[in-house]
C-alpha cells in the first residue's frame, strides 16, 4: 500500500502536470478561460467520484470538506505563487 508521502510526492507532480496541461488554455487577457478551465477540472473530479462513490452522501461530504478548506487553500496558493514569481 502506498504511504502518505508518496501520496504526497504524486500529489504535487499530479498538480504539477495538471498546471502544465491547461496553462495554454488560460490566457490572462481572458478571464472566462480560467472559469472554463476550473469547471472542467471540477466536473471531472466530480466524475471522479462518482465512479468511486456509489452513494451520493459520500460524494457531498467530500465537497463539504472541500468547501471548508477553501480559506487554507487560498493561503497556500498565495504562498506558492510568491514562492514562483519571486525567483
Amino acid at each position: 500500500m502506498t504511504n502518505q508521502k508518496e501520496l504526497e510526492k504524486d500529489q504535487i507532480i499530479l498538480q504539477k502536470d495538471l498546471h502544465k496541461l491547461i496553462s495554454p488554455y488560460v490566457r490572462p487577457d481572458e478571464p472566462k478561460s480560467s472559469l472554463m478551465a476550473s469547471g472542467t477540472l471540477l466536473a471531472t473530479s466530480i466524475h471522479l467520484y462518482i465512479a468511486l462513490y456509489k452513494d451520493d452522501e459520500v460524494i457531498k461530504t467530500i465537497l463539504e470538506n472541500a468547501k471548508e478548506s477553501l480559506s487554507q487553500l487560498r493561503e497556500s496558493t498565495h504562498q506558492q505563487f510568491h514562492a514562483t514569481t519571486l525567483h
